[in-house]
């Protein structure tokens, strides 16, 4: 009663009032004391020590007290304990829990505690299994790009085969915004492991990226497109499924008109792969392609790959299919091709 009744008394005088909140958090004993309130197998005072702690998680200031002057990984530890209470300490645990991950060193322990929970076999399939934690995961790791690019390439070029599956069977979620964020992880994954290009390769990946830059959406599409590029860059079966998939290149000629640069030039590198497939090149006679090309190659992007790559594919087309060479001429772009077989030779 005596343990109730004062936390009772702390959270009246923290109540809206920063310095009370300030001098009860910085005393030496209250790292202690929570603890052990949290831990103290009695639900009233469990109860009430949450409601006291909700107090600071709930405000920015009260956040940066608890992150400071508190062993984070101790109490979130305690925290998840009271996830699967039957009363109201789960939800006041689970509301703790969000409010703490808001900042970025509650958040690192919270991660770094569901690595460790990943240690234990039981716990590890249960997390697989669960959809909700992958599109967590998934929703983090497309929001902390800020993150150094050396811990993404580590982490891609050890996870990337597992990740990239699991954002395949995620390709057909009913939910757009997790389509689109799946495809995003799969454009920044893809690159740093040639073993998950040729796995989503063979899982079809090619007329799935078809279909959804068909379907249009800029944001959609600039990760499909990249995704795609990525594919065709090194393997030969995506570059022979793309000219399967999208007849005589008219998704690829469609994202050559963008107004976005990056989609223009990844989708300028992708028709110039899968030109090196025999009879593409042919299929695009009697086509505006030599003019779209010639017009980016001699265009002033401000991304310079959109030149280079356009060059690259207008230089390749006409090599594969010398009859191009007539509709150049007739555009007087016999200059910009030559300069563009310096990159083709470079390739």
């Amino acid at each position: 009663d005596l343990s109730v009744s004062l936390l009772f008394l702390w959270q009246a005088v923290c109540t809206g009032n920063e310095e009370n909140q300030r001098l009860l958090l910085t005393h030496p004993d209250m790292n202690v004391q929570l603890s052990k309130l949290l831990s103290s197998g009695v639900p009233e005072i469990q109860k009430e020590t949450l409601a006291l702690i909700s107090l600071y998680s709930e405000t920015e200031n009260g956040r940066r007290l608890l992150v400071r002057h508190q062993d984070l990984t101790k109490w979130l530890q305690i925290l998840m304990m009271f996830v699967n209470s039957p009363d109201a300490r789960a939800s006041s645990a689970v509301n703790i829990l969000t409010d703490l991950t808001k900042e970025e060193r509650a958040l690192a322990h919270c991660i770094g505690i569901m690595g460790d929970l990943c240690a234990d076999v039981v716990m590890r399939k249960q997390m697989a299994d669960c959809q909700e934690c992958w599109q967590a995961c998934l929703k983090l790791v497309v929001k902390r790009l800020d993150f150094g690019p050396e811990f993404f390439t580590l982490f891609f070029q050890y996870f990337a085969v597992d990740i990239s599956g699991r954002c395949m069977s995620l390709l057909s979620s009913k939910d757009g915004r997790i389509v689109t964020r799946a495809i995003g992880v799969l454009s920044r994954v893809l690159p740093a492991s040639s073993s998950a290009i040729e796995e989503v390769v063979k899982g079809g990946v090619v007329k799935k990226m078809i279909k959804f830059l068909k379907a249009g959406g800029q944001i959609t599409s600039n990760y499909a497109i990249k995704a795609l590029s990525i594919c065709t860059r090194s393997n030969s079966q995506a570059q022979e499924e793309v000219v399967k998939s999208d007849k005589r290149f008219g998704v690829l000629l469609k994202l050559l008109d963008s107004e976005n640069e990056a989609i223009v030039g990844n989708a300028a590198f992708c028709l110039g792969q899968c030109l090196i497939v025999p009879g593409a090149a042919t299929s695009l006679l009697n086509s505006n392609v030599v003019m779209i090309l010639l017009k980016h190659a001699g265009g002033d992007a401000t991304n310079t790959s959109v030149q280079e790559n356009a060059a690259i594919a207008l230089g390749k087309l006409c090599v594969a299919e010398p009859r191009h060479i007539v509709q150049l001429r007739e555009l007087n772009g016999m200059a910009i091709l030559n300069s563009s077989m310096k990159y083709v030779h470079s390739v």
